[in-house]
């Protein structure tokens, strides 16, 4: 096989007993021998090699790059040359495996070449596997806002992961140390952390703790640091490993949600004060009301007309007051706790103007309603909303004047729509644009436009449990338009 190129046959012996694979091949490519180890990589016998070139058991790509070595071996004569390169080799079926080629430059030969190959599947397959649990890793750490670090206390050197860079908004990723992470510490928390610090050493147990760094952006931000020590054979700390997360959003959204568990508190106290207001209060005002009412059954014909007057005005605070803590107790009732549910807005308008059709014909009034979206709400809540804004329109109209109202409504988003109701009302000063929306505010006397000041209120709340807001154009003179936002849960 190898006849002419000075190779004898104890190498040839040591060739074949060499567990890795091993080919001789002329400079040309021609393979001239394979060991048994080769035969049994390739899945060829021996003299099915011998028939081969060495483009026949490598992929296309590959056989260009070794075409090149073997081209650059022509321009060497130094016999303690050696090359190494990764190549993709071909089985019988042409399937491909990874395989490290060393070649060798035999001094006895000058037209043989030593290819030592060694199959690197399981290698290269840990390595991709380490590779793709290192960015599952980084991808993980990205989303919990985290970065790990390890610090050798003997060398001083430290490490950081790609993420952890990021949360301390540092695009150098030169020679690292402990000073190099004290640099970031607040200067409100230097004293604190180096304190921690050295009692991490002196008790050889890592505690964790909070601090707030300064990035080079400027940024403010609040870290959790957790740990873990090792320690020599003589127990001195040697080296600490640990995460560092960024929690400034999560503790962001801790006081949001404690002000939320607050104003919920303060919501239910203002539910259950309704509730007394409706029951404990409501019933002395009811028998003041049904007293009166005996009072001139059985005696109106009897007493002055000074003091009919006085009761009378009694009367009217006690009905009024009545009105108000009735207004209260749905104001409190109004809630988000129960389900959406699909509402067709055309019909819900159209249910509110069968409902206040008197008022409608009695002003002479004029409205029209565009297309309505079908969207998901809470119905009897936005059945409110429509006929509170409705009867305010046809409420405040102007004297002599019939009123003509128009409801419209645009998609914003899907989910997520814009509604309006026009009047050419009296219209309102800009001054009381957000005025208007407070409970028990209002702009008028009783005597010239009765009510309670609690339906625009009511109306704020309702927007409000549906994630949307309610504003007002208007002019003094001029009409008004209520806008309104219906968003998705």
């Amino acid at each position: 096989m190898t006849d002419g190129y000075n190779i004898s046959d104890d190498q040839i012996a040591l060739l074949e007993k060499l567990p890795d694979p091993v080919l001789l091949i002329k400079r040309n490519g021609q393979i001239r021998f394979a060991n048994q180890s080769a035969s049994r990589l390739f899945g060829c016998s021996g003299q099915d090699m011998l028939a081969r070139s060495v483009d026949k058991i490598l992929s296309v790509k590959s056989r260009k790059n070794i075409k090149q070595i073997l081209d650059d071996f022509c321009e060497k004569s130094d016999e303690d040359f050696v090359e190494k390169i990764d190549l993709t080799a071909l089985k019988p079926d042409d399937s491909e495996f990874p395989v490290n080629v060393s070649i060798v430059y035999l001094s006895s030969s000058k037209d043989l070449v030593l290819l030592n190959i060694r199959d690197i599947s399981t290698q290269t397959r840990v390595e991709n596997e380490l590779v793709r649990k290192n960015h599952l890793l980084n991808f993980a750490e990205e989303i919990v806002s985290i970065g790990h670090w390890q610090w050798d206390l003997i060398t001083n050197d430290v490490i950081w992961s790609d993420n952890l860079f990021k949360i301390f908004g540092r695009d150098d990723k030169g020679v690292l140390n402990y000073d190099t992470y004290f640099s970031y510490v607040h200067p409100d928390d230097v004293a604190f952390v180096s304190e921690r610090v050295q009692s991490i050493i002196a008790d050889k147990k890592f505690y964790h703790f909070y601090h707030k760094i300064l990035r080079e952006d400027g940024e403010v931000k609040l870290i959790h640091l957790k740990g873990k020590v090792f320690k020599n054979e003589e127990g001195e700390v040697i080296e600490m490993i640990g995460t560092c997360q960024d929690v400034t959003e999560r503790e962001k959204n801790e006081k949001l949600i404690r002000r939320v568990s607050i104003l919920e508190a303060k919501s239910k106290e203002m539910e259950q004060f309704a509730y007394i207001a409706s029951h404990d209060l409501r019933h002395p005002l009811l028998t003041i009301i049904n007293y009166i009412k005996a009072f001139d059954e059985d005696f109106g014909n009897k007493v002055p007309k000074e003091a009919m007057n006085y009761l009378n005005a009694i009367s009217n605070s006690a009905n009024r007051m009545n009105k108000l803590i009735k207004g209260l107790l749905g104001y409190a009732r109004l809630s988000s706790k129960k389900e959406r549910v699909k509402v067709d807005c055309n019909k819900l308008v159209k249910a509110v103007l069968r409902d206040i059709d008197s008022t409608i014909k009695r002003t002479g009034a004029k409205v029209q309603v565009g297309e309505l979206p079908v969207l998901k709400g809470y119905e009897i809540e936005l059945q409110q909303l429509f006929q509170n804004l409705l009867v305010n329109a046809l409420k405040f109209k102007k004297p002599d004047v019939k009123p003509e109202i128009e409801i419209s409504a645009k998609t914003l988003a899907p989910d997520s729509y814009s509604f309006a109701v026009k009047d050419n009302g009296i219209g309102i000063a800009k001054k009381y644009d957000e005025k208007i929306f407070v409970i028990f505010k209002r702009l008028h006397d009783e005597s010239k436009f009765e009510g309670t000041g609690i339906g625009l209120a009511n109306c704020k709340k309702i927007v409000e449990i549906h994630h949307g807001t309610i504003w007002v154009e208007s002019k003094l003179g001029e009409g008004s338009v209520f806008h309104f936002t219906i968003n998705p849960e």
